[in-house]
């Protein structure tokens, strides 16, 4: 099934009363976008604060109705204040809702003790229609998906079970309502097991379950250790589902709880510790997940020793994390204590031993060793070939690695060799629609870019693009990657506008469901610079570089080459402007560019020493 929703968010009097929840609500739209993209439901969303028209700022109430009249759904949060434009907006489309034209979700915030105006409550009282009161930002998100998904017809199957039935009698009924979480959670394990006819609204349904279970434990006397496994599974599914923000709030409410139940320096708590690095990774918050990986690092070396498998994992873990800021001699380090322990205790043919050797290659790879990046993927190759076979989805990746090597040496016939054996095996072993085979069409079309073989090229990037957005979504990072090469094809050809269109669309992705200060939005960014750049429109090249550089000197620090790359942009486009706002021609071999063609590295179980990103629900 496939429908388009234009769907208007009102934020109240969003700009003032709900500056504090603001970041949360606008990851409304894309979190939704995602979750109903995973059935080709594509939503728009029309915000209000994106409708100001006037040069002072102010926004055209007319234009904004007829904004609202174009759409076929509206969503209205309240939470203290109803404004006179609130009212307007909400006239306009209850008269469309009773011309059958129109759905309305309303949701009233828990105000926390805030006084609440008596003209909101008045409106409240007078409502005629349904509307629900929620206790964040985050239920009212879930309560707009699951009635997105009712108003299509798309059933997400309910508990007869209500909360008012379950806070009912609490005392007489405590052990009763224990004994529903137990039933929930078999009952999350049960649908799990069963292929559903929507991705969407099985993900709906088991979050619902979960936060039911959730509530449930933490008004009940219910057992600490049971509840800490609950919030633990409730976080593993969602990070499984890239609900990234989502999965970040269970398990901090996780850590806690594992403090206090297994003490500061036990397995578990170190558990707890690596489970939102990983999120916070994820999310490209390096500090963050440096930070907690730190912290699971120093118990892991008491308890279990420093020679010890898991204290391998925590080196490992910390190098990735250095590799992504541009650390690289720090990354290298603790790659290679990693490695050692592995040598010495799993032996040269175990797979974590290869996912050592991989992820050092990949680091040879960045530095521009690539002979020292081969010897580490045929390390990891010989590895894998005989622990797990030849047609393994790992191998495959090894495959790939090697065949990435050899693009970036110039031996482009060796690079397809490598990139075909993987190609091979991921049809084979995973189908002609799995996101890895779409990785091997896009690493192909690479070596088809880089021999100058611009149709070539495209016709693998498509075949790449065709696949993730079927399987992953038109929101998805992977796609913003497509979209990314096919625009640099274009700009390699000199047909700058149609490089300038796909850039912008995978820009679109990134800002949506990335954020506007995430390293690859960053990348967007600076790619985009170049395009306008090279069209001589070196103000607007400017501003993007600015935005490029603002990002990575946050998020990745002074001395991180992309942070140098960008810099040195907007040092030769100031170089290229006089006081006068003239240019003068520079070279364009002066310029760099974010390696603006996208190439992955690895899937399945080898460690993740790329950086995969999501969104939250």
């Amino acid at each position: 099934m496939q429908q388009t929703k234009t769907i208007k968010i009102f934020l109240g009097s969003s700009i003032t009363e709900l500056k504090d929840e603001r970041l949360i609500i606008n990851e409304i739209s894309g979190d939704i976008s995602a979750l109903l993209q995973r059935d080709n439901i594509f939503v728009h969303f029309v915000k209000c604060e994106n409708s100001h028209r006037g040069s002072d700022g102010t926004r055209d109430q007319d234009y904004y109705n007829t904004l609202l009249k174009d759409c076929e759904c509206s969503v209205f949060l309240f939470k203290t204040h109803l404004g006179d434009r609130t009212e307007e907006e909400f006239a306009v489309a209850r008269s469309l809702q009773k011309e059958k034209k129109h759905t309305i979700f309303v949701y009233f915030l828990d105000a926390a003790g805030e006084k609440i105006e008596q003209k909101l409550l008045d409106f409240k009282n007078s409502l005629e229609i349904d509307w629900e009161e929620c206790a964040s930002i985050t239920e009212a998100k879930y309560n707009l998906a699951m009635g997105l998904l009712d108003s299509l017809g798309i059933r997400v199957e309910k508990t007869e079970r209500t909360r008012a039935d379950r806070f009912n009698q609490y005392n007489e009924l405590q052990q009763k309502l224990h004994q529903d979480i137990d039933d929930i959670l078999d009952e999350i394990e049960q649908i799990k097991s069963t292929k559903p006819e929507s991705v969407a609204a099985m993900i709906l349904q088991i979050v619902g379950l979960y936060r039911e279970a959730d509530e449930l434990a933490a008004a009940t006397a219910y057992d600490k250790e049971k509840y800490s496994h609950l919030l633990y599974a409730y976080g593993q599914f969602l990070y499984k589902y890239g609900l990234y923000r989502d999965a970040e709030s269970v398990w901090l409410r996780q850590i806690p709880l594992a403090e206090e139940l297994y003490g500061a320096e036990h397995k578990e708590t170190a558990t707890s510790y690596n489970n939102i690095s990983a999120v916070y990774d994820d999310q490209g918050e390096y500090v963050n997940a440096l930070e907690y990986l730190q912290k699971a690092l120093a118990i892991d070396e008491k308890v279990l020793g420093k020679e010890h498998p898991g204290t391998a994992t925590d080196y490992n873990n910390i190098g990735v994390v250095y590799w992504r800021q541009g650390d690289y001699d720090k990354a290298l380090e603790y790659y290679q204590k990693a490695l050692a322990i592995r040598e010495k205790v799993l032996g040269t043919e175990h797979e974590d031993t290869a996912g050592s050797y991989h992820c050092i290659g990949l680091l040879y790879k960045t530095l521009g060793d690539y002979d020292k990046a081969l010897e580490y993927n045929f390390k990891a190759l010989a590895t894998l070939e005989k622990v797990l076979g030849t047609e393994h989805p790992d191998t495959a990746t090894s495959y790939n690695n090697i065949g990435e090597v050899y693009r970036k040496q110039g031996d482009y016939g060796k690079a397809l060799e490598y990139h075909q054996k993987a190609l091979a095996i991921r049809e084979k072993v995973l189908g002609m629609e799995h996101p890895d085979t779409a990785q091997s069409y896009n690493n192909i079309g690479l070596v088809y870019d880089a021999q100058g073989d611009y149709g070539k090229a495209l016709e693998y990037y498509q075949m790449a693009l065709e696949i993730v957005e079927k399987n992953l979504g038109e929101e998805h990072p992977y796609t913003a990657s497509s979209y990314n090469n096919i625009g640099a094809v274009y700009k390699a050809q000199g047909d700058y506008g149609k490089a300038l269109e796909y850039y912008q669309k995978a820009l679109a992705i990134r800002e949506k469901v990335l954020g506007t200060e995430h390293p690859d939005t960053a990348g967007s960014y600076n790619n985009i610079g170049w395009v306008y750049r090279k069209q001589g429109d070196y103000k607007t090249a400017l501003d993007y570089y600015n935005k490029a550089y603002k990002i990575r000197k946050e998020k990745l620090g002074d001395e991180h080459p992309d942070t140098k790359d960008v810099l040195l942009n907007i040092k030769i486009v100031k170089q290229a402007m006089n006081p006068n706002g003239k240019t003068k021609k520079i070279s364009s071999a002066f310029f760099s560019e974010n390696s603006p063609k996208e190439g992955t590295n690895h899937q399945g179980r080898l460690p993740r020493c790329d950086s995969p990103t999501g969104s939250g629900l």
